[in-house]
């Protein structure tokens, strides 16, 4: 954890979007991205209550916190069911959802339905709070796009995932190789979902929408999936499975680190009122394993045990609107290049875990 103080400090005399004291609701605190978000928002001085689906959970998000005293917990054991957030969500003035299903099942039934219901069910639950002035919700580079390894591609705000739509509901038998289809396909209808309810409800607080890419970078509690894959090729493998989702061992997006990703979010919900029914794109730059490996050596001269290289690895070629995200870390957090350097996330991803 940094020093509350300095972080605090960066915000003064700033025409904040939220004053520093108010509560912000983050979903999926326990997970890697979520204890980012809550970390970000907690050193930029607001208040954080943060959910997770068990007591056992919400104990260790304390801990990760310090247990910091402007943090606080909320038990939702299921947030795709209606009225889940009612409770969690009082005197809140802000919500983050980033929870979302990461179980990588197969059946579209069992994973886009309950996620575009859960996003739904949060959203109705906001307008039952006059408190909450935004809303922000995690959504997922794939919900724009599935990789197109070496062709050049142009993709903008207004695109969205049809293909993952449509693979992931063709008829059964409902297999394996059709998972990380069917996880594009929950969060690509997931936010089509926001956005529709944006456009039919008119709710009465702001909302926007953060698109991450490959997440990296420092682990405070769980590495998750992605931040779990740099330890990999540390180790000696090429990551070939993501979770249970049958990968090609060279899947190569773009990537961001986890606490610009946070702090996309926190700006997002709290710092800069003229974001508003907007996307933010949070890639930084396309990468493959190969780089990945470079940056170990560089920062790792002394490990043994680092992966080839694949050969012939390709890339991903596609140009995507990520200007707004380097362009808001560098107005709010002084950030010079932005985004974050590949270097630096995988120094900080390899910190403290190996």
């Amino acid at each position: 954890m940094k020093t509350l103080k300095n972080e605090i400090a960066r915000f003064t005399g700033k025409d904040l979007a939220l004053p520093k004291g108010s509560l912000i609701l983050v979903t999926g605190a326990s997970g890697y991205i979520g204890s980012h978000v809550v970390n970000e928002a907690l050193e930029a001085g607001y208040r954080v209550r943060g959910t997770a689906r068990s007591q056992e959970k919400c104990e260790s998000t304390k801990k990760t916190c310090n247990n910091n005293p402007n943090y606080s917990t909320a038990i939702v054991a299921n947030f795709q069911v209606e009225s889940a957030f009612d409770e969690a969500m009082k005197c809140c003035d802000a919500v983050i959802h980033v929870a979302s299903d990461m179980t990588f099942g197969a059946d579209p039934n069992k994973v886009v339905t309950p996620v575009v219901a859960g996003t739904k069910s949060i959203l109705r639950s906001a307008t039952k709070h006059s408190s909450v002035k935004r809303f922000v919700l995690t959504s997922s580079s794939c919900a724009v796009l599935l990789p197109k390894l070496n062709t050049p591609l142009t993709v903008g705000k207004e695109d969205w995932n049809q293909e993952a739509i449509d693979r992931a509901w063709e008829p059964p038998p409902y297999t394996l190789e059709r998972a990380s289809s069917v996880y594009a396909a929950s969060k690509t209808e997931g936010e089509k979902a926001l956005w529709q309810f944006v456009e039919e409800e008119k709710p009465h607080f702001v909302v926007n929408a953060i698109l991450p890419n490959v997440n990296m970078g420092r682990i405070l509690s769980s590495p998750g999936v992605t931040g779990a894959a740099v330890l990999q090729v540390l180790k000696g493998e090429i990551p070939s499975n993501i979770g249970p989702r049958k990968l090609e061992p060279s899947l190569c997006q773009y990537m961001i680190d986890v606490i610009d990703a946070a702090r996309l979010h926190v700006i997002a919900a709290a710092l800069d009122r003229s974001l508003k029914n907007d996307r933010t794109f949070a890639f930084n730059a396309a990468f493959n394993w190969t780089d990945v490996i470079k940056a170990i050596k560089e920062v790792r001269p002394e490990a043994t045990t680092v992966a080839t290289p694949p050969q012939d690895e390709p890339r991903d070629l596609s140009k995507v609107p990520n200007e707004q995200g380097a362009k808001l870390l560098k107005e709010w957090y002084d950030q010079e290049t932005g985004y974050k350097p590949l270097v630096q996330t995988v120094k900080e991803n390899l910190e403290g875990w190996t």
